[in-house]
């Protein structure tokens, strides 16, 4: 029994311990808490990820301790962005380097991390209506438990979306997967649904941060799972079209046009390019129809985001049938709302953009204006 106890204990990187590597050098072990044991009889390649989950888990938690020591209103970019932690920078590129081969059930295993750690956006709201029912000094210590639990899981989410923007890179080397990609869609399109009273409070501007780290998840699925991004882009915009006009309604769609701002067109294949300009045209059609000055704005404003990386690289896909379309159906609408006061600062932008992606003879045409 002694000797088996040894034999395990060897097989876990629970303790320190010191292995020779292939070269004569010796090399001391990574050390982990005592909760975490790594076996060492299993194939290289389960044993790399198995180690690295088992650091991501502790810089994790010491991530998420050090967001809750500090004063609620900072920022958690502040303290998770990228550039903050490089030991936990160095992590995130291991994670997309090992994703090219075990792409599948490492996204398993980063979801299984991400459902145990209880995220649920309801359970705040629930203790809020709980705390209603006390006295006034009971409601303000309730009030910032629930704030502090709310910060806790905006950290939990801000770490696994940098995770995943990393892991989701290497997709499009692995076909399929539509589970895997129904997932990420409904965690993310979740995040885009407007929250009346998450814009106040403490925790307003990492609410914020949060679905702009989801959209950037969005514009990485899209390069390889475009037509998936789509369907359900469009599918969520319909269901919002469809409910009586509101100011909630509003920021609704608002928020979700928010979420497709990473998106970005691919230049390469061909085929790529047409079907992001089809999508562009749903929603241009949307732009020409909608009459609410903050919905056309933001339309606007997503047009812009998505065409000028295209304006910094575009030569002959200028003679796309489906780009020419898309400006033509743009350009003298928004020229014409751009003469109004209200719409001027919003629209202009989009002007000189859909300018910047015509074909030379509409540009020379139509370039006097800004004389």
């Amino acid at each position: 029994m002694a000797s088996n106890e040894a034999r395990t204990q060897s097989n876990c990187y629970n303790i320190s311990t010191q292995s020779q590597l292939p070269w004569g050098v010796r090399k001391e072990r990574q050390t982990f808490p005592s909760g975490i044991n790594i076996d060492i009889e299993v194939k290289p390649g389960e044993f790399i990820l198995r180690t690295l989950f088992a650091e991501f888990t502790v810089q994790a938690e010491r991530k998420i301790d050090l967001v809750l020591a500090e004063v609620l209103e900072r920022p958690l970019s502040k303290s998770l962005q990228r550039g903050e932690d490089a030991l936990f920078d160095q992590l995130l590129s291991a994670f997309g380097s090992v994703a090219e081969h075990c792409l599948p059930s490492l996204l398993r295993t980063l979801f299984a991390w991400y459902d145990r750690q209880g995220v649920d956006s309801s359970l705040s709201q629930e203790h809020r209506l709980r705390a209603d029912s006390k006295n006034k000094n009971d409601l303000q210590e309730k009030t910032e438990k629930d704030y502090l639990h709310e910060r806790r899981d905006l950290a939990v989410e801000f770490i696994f979306c940098l995770v995943i923007i990393e892991v989701l890179k290497q997709l499009s080397v692995h076909p399929g997967h539509d589970d895997l990609v129904n997932y990420i869609e409904n965690l993310a399109f979740k995040h885009f649904r407007f929250r009346e009273g998450a814009q106040t409070g403490p925790n307003a501007q990492n609410v914020n941060i949060i679905a702009d780290l989801y959209a950037e998840v969005i514009g990485v699925l899209a390069q390889s799972r475009f037509q998936s991004v789509r369907k359900r882009f469009m599918a969520e915009l319909k269901e919002l079209r469809s409910k009586e006009p509101s100011p909630i309604t509003t920021h609704s769609i608002i928020s979700l046009l928010m979420g497709m701002k990473f998106f970005r067109v691919k230049m390469v294949p061909i085929e790529e390019f047409e079907a992001s300009f089809q999508f562009m045209q749903e929603c241009a059609t949307y732009f020409l129809e909608v009459k609410d000055k903050d919905i056309k704005h933001a339309l606007a404003g997503l047009f812009v985001e998505i065409l000028v990386p295209v304006a910094a690289t575009v030569k002959n896909e200028v003679n796309v049938p489906c780009l020419k379309t898309f400006v033509e159906m743009l350009y003298s609408h928004t020229l014409d709302l751009c003469t109004k006061k209200k719409h001027s600062l919003a629209l202009f932008p989009l002007v000189t953009c859909l300018l910047c992606v015509s074909q030379k003879p509409f540009f020379l045409q139509n370039w006097h204006y800004f004389l």
